[in-house]
């Protein structure tokens, strides 16, 4: 999908250390005695009073229809600390359990979740990946959907593709021929459809067709041999799996392509925004933006499709973080430190971050250029309550809305 949040996640290395890649030691299913004596941890919920002073935060009136898919995702990484608990596994659910009651209580009828790890080797003819490096474990992702289905929330599951595979290659992503492209397309081809069979047997409701997080423009030098090998792809995982399948932008907008899926995702921002405007801030300034953005992506529609944009379903996707420059200066590393711990120097900002979901939701509801899907926090929603830098990251900066002003302004527009 091309985020700009998950750009800078390119190395394996990098991901091991910090995000908790390949599996982060998730030993086994907790057993039910030893989950009864572990105690979620209490974590704090306090935080300086500037980081929400800036601004007033605005006070939402209105709701969207009952029939759109209200998500958020769940941060994107797997939890390595056992924090007394007997196993790194039987600390981590009771963390995902406190965060789906959360979610449910958030109004959310959706739930995403963020899967990963290494391709095994670039050079085979068929592309695997090992199950024991994926960053949440496979018995736990099971365990994660039929816990999110016990609160009646759905899941959608999303697939990120690494740069680097387990043995060291590396996906040419400056200048690829489309022979390079179609050898990439095809290994997806065989990833995504294992993650297709899971997803079916596990019984995940919603697919993401498109890797997540892996900047691959190529595919529209080459548009149409790029296009039929994503119809191929979509054909094949239908064979495969009955839940819904979503696609990240196509960067091609064809027809073929849009008309196989049940929605397509686009990550909405507000147009043209400047450092100038963070100084001006309102949510009518930021509706006015968001709608001339709209606006752009129907314009691109209406060129390229041939087909009515108003029959295009749209999953509008968020990753908002909560900061002052967080719009004119775009997404940051949230989960640990870069460039000497840049984040250190960020003013946290909570109410840019409300002040842009409340008119992002406006110009959403006013809006009749596109079918509206749904809504999707991409990564949305912090592992604790926890919401000052630390050990954990910084969920200060984060895009999470967990804790935040943010989050109350959510859960009234989807409440039903």
């Amino acid at each position: 999908m091309g985020f700009p949040m998950r750009i800078l996640i390119l190395f394996v290395a990098l991901l091991l250390t910090a995000c908790g890649g390949g599996g982060g030691g998730g030993t086994g299913n907790p057993t039910a005695s030893s989950v009864v004596s572990c105690i979620l941890k209490t974590y704090s919920q306090s935080y300086p009073s500037n980081y929400d002073s800036y601004n007033l935060t605005p006070t939402p009136t209105q709701r969207f229809a009952n029939n759109v898919m209200r998500s958020i995702g769940v941060k994107d990484y797997y939890p390595t600390d056992n924090n007394g608990c007997n196993t790194v596994a039987e600390h981590s659910r009771l963390l995902y359990k406190k965060t789906l009651d959360r979610l449910q209580a958030d109004n959310i009828d959706t739930v995403e979740i963020y899967q990963y790890g290494p391709v095994t080797n670039f050079n085979d003819v068929t592309w695997t990946t090992n199950e024991n490096s994926w960053q949440i474990p496979k018995t736990e992702l099971i365990w994660f959907v039929q816990e999110a289905h016990s609160r009646n929330l759905k899941v959608t599951l999303v697939w990120q593709l690494w740069q680097n595979d387990s043995v060291g290659n590396q996906i040419n992503t400056t200048n690829p021929t489309e022979a390079e492209m179609l050898r990439v397309l095809r290994g997806w081809h065989n990833i995504i459809m294992d993650m297709a069979r899971f997803s079916n047997t596990s019984n995940v409701d919603n697919l993401y067709i498109q890797w997540s997080a892996f900047h691959y423009p190529i595919v529209t030098t080459y548009t149409e041999s790029a296009t039929l090998e994503f119809i191929s792809i979509i054909d094949d995982i239908r064979t495969v799996f009955n839940g819904k399948l979503f696609m990240g932008t196509p960067r091609f907008y064809d027809k073929r392509i849009i008309e196989k899926v049940d929605a397509i995702v686009i990550p909405l921002s507000p147009s043209n925004w400047s450092v100038v405007d963070d100084a001006n801030i309102s949510v009518a300034l930021l509706k006015n933006r968001y709608k001339d953005a709209i606006d752009g992506k129907f314009l691109d529609f209406s060129l390229n499709t041939n087909m009515l944009p108003s029959n295009t379903p749209v999953i509008w996707d968020f990753n908002i973080q909560s900061r002052d420059k967080a719009l004119s200066q775009g997404w940051v590393e949230d989960g640990f430190c870069v460039n000497n711990c840049i984040q250190n120097t960020y003013v946290t900002d909570f109410s840019v971050q409300a002040l842009a979901v409340e008119a992002a939701f406006q110009a959403i509801k006013e809006q009749t250029h596109f079918k509206t899907y749904g809504i999707n926090f991409s990564t949305g929603y912090w592992h604790t309550d926890t919401l000052v830098p630390g050990s954990e990251g910084f969920p200060n900066l984060s895009q999470s809305v967990r804790g935040k002003p943010a989050e109350n302004i959510i859960k009234y527009w989807f409440t039903k």
